[in-house]
């Protein structure tokens, strides 16, 4: 069952995020490229994971000119697994293969000195010893980077050579162009014969590289798995993750949930991200408040640390409990498919559909950001308020963020962003009458922070938010009046 589509992914940030994700070598970045999620049966797996990763920190805070020397080796190696594939499906490998065998074998003998002074919890990565594929290819014992058919894989090849290098010096020293034109004759069969013999030297080469070759493969898995850790403990690091706790129940508890995309853009405006605190279970989550009150932020942070999670990652938070899930959706409303003819009302009402279809094979994660928001008022408040009721019964965790009222009844959790709740508006008003930017002062007055809430009701930030950017008295009384009308 898939998982997550792609058009998801790309409206959550979370192929940007994963781009943070820096592995050394292209094994490890082949790694990344073909990232999965856990499964519930993998379980111990994933536990597995998250154990290496806190026992390879632990372990690097002492050891740093090991890591570092191990993150050197691994750093220099290139992807020569299609030269390894060739030499399994019979292919003879030539000069430039054999060097590159030769030099990447002698880095994995390098930095298997490196991992065997690693801890017990960690030995899964130390290496098989291929000393015998470089004793061949380095038949004279240098040590150094270079490779050709050395004189020494045959005594026929080393007469051979002997042979030409005379005939050459004879040529060198002859003033005959008759005597000349034989030696050169005499040097084109001696270069048949080198040919002829360096060809059956690689070929034996090439079965002694095929012996060893499934070993190799293995090693390249070893330093791809490694590297992926290491560019995950990296990226644990410098964003502050922590290990998650595996929930049992389906449920999530999160507290300091991070988005480290919006973080990071506040920063760049010397502004500061507002954290999220969070606590679901099966059924619905409503979220309501104002539309510049960071509902759509507060789904995209819980939705990308679950996912980090579910791919084994360290989650951006303070404490985080996640469950291993079957499947995500996220669908916002940002949906309109123009290929399709779709509006984004028609787009959500399919994906629905599919929804459905999933939530019958297992228990997910599913996100509705601002469900009908595309169609008139009163159909959409049905729309949602019906939605909230279907997934309600079900086992998967969903989230609705909305605008309408009375969508949230006693048996859904319902959470409120605060929003202007706390705010002195005059006193706010009054910054903002000798502001230049009164959108920007508006938004640093909100809070974002989710609250529980016993209300069904949207609060009516946007009166307020009209009321201080400015609008129209008589327009400002008409509007009162209509919200007088609701009352």
């Amino acid at each position: 069952m898939r998982f997550i589509d792609d058009k998801s992914l790309e409206r959550l940030g979370f192929k940007k995020l994963i781009n943070k994700v820096e592995p050394l070598s292209p094994y490890g970045n082949e790694r990344l490229k073909k990232l999965k999620s856990y499964t519930r049966e993998e379980e111990d797996k994933l536990n597995n994971e998250f154990n290496k990763m806190e026992k390879f920190i632990e372990f690097s805070h002492s050891q740093r000119d090991l890591i570092r020397n191990v993150e050197i080796a691994i750093h220099k190696m290139k992807n020569i697994k299609k030269i390894l594939d060739n030499c399994l499906k019979g292919n003879i490998l030539d000069d430039v293969d054999f060097f590159e065998i030769k030099v990447q074998g002698i880095l994995m003998q390098e930095l298997n000195s490196y991992l065997k002074e690693f801890p017990t919890e960690l030995a899964e990565y130390c290496l098989y010893d291929i000393e015998e594929i470089i004793k061949v290819l380095d038949p004279d014992n240098e040590r150094i980077p270079t490779f050709y058919i050395y004189d020494s894989y045959s005594d026929t090849l080393k007469n051979i050579r002997n042979n030409k290098r005379s005939v050459e010096t004879r040529i060198f020293g002859s003033k005959d162009h008759e005597q000349k034109a034989k030696l050169k004759e005499e040097r084109l069969n001696i270069l048949v014969e080198e040919e002829q013999e360096e060809l059956k030297i690689r070929e034996e080469l090439t079965k002694t590289i095929f012996n060893y070759s499934e070993r190799y493969l293995e090693n390249i898995e070893k330093i791809a798995d490694l590297d992926f850790l290491m560019a995950k403990v990296r990226f644990a690091k410098n964003y502050n993750g922590i290990r998650p706790i595996i929930s049992k129940n389906l449920e999530i508890d999160a507290k300091g949930l991070v988005n480290i995309e919006v973080k990071e853009m506040l920063m760049a405006k010397g502004k500061e991200f507002t954290p999220i605190d969070i606590k679901l279970g099966s059924g619905v989550t409503v979220i309501t408040g104002a539309n510049m009150g960071g509902k759509s932020v507060a789904l995209k942070t819980i939705t990308e640390n679950l996912l980090l999670f579910n791919c084994g990652f360290f989650v951006i938070a303070d404490e985080a409990t996640f469950p291993i899930v079957d499947f995500i959706f996220f669908i916002s409303d940002d949906m309109q498919d123009i290929s399709k003819g779709l509006s984004t009302f028609g787009a959500e009402i399919v994906k629905l559909k599919e929804v459905d279809v999933f939530i019958e094979r297992g228990d997910g994660f599913i996100v509705f950001d601002e469900f009908a928001r595309g169609t008139n008022p009163k159909e959409g408040q049905k729309f949602v308020k019906a939605l909230a009721e279907y997934l309600n019964a079900k086992n998967s965790i969903s989230m609705i963020t909305t605008h309408f009222d009375g969508v949230a009844t006693k048996d859904m959790n319902h959470y409120q962003v605060v929003g202007l709740k706390n705010v002195d508006f005059s006193k706010l008003k009054r910054k903002i009458e000798i502001s230049a930017n009164s959108m920007s002062l508006i938004q640093d007055y909100m809070d974002f922070r989710l609250e529980k809430s016993e209300n069904s009701e949207v609060p009516k930030d946007a009166l307020n938010i009209a009321k201080l950017i400015g609008i129209n008295k008589r327009f400002a009384n008409i509007i009162l009046q209509e919200y007088s009308k609701e009352d």
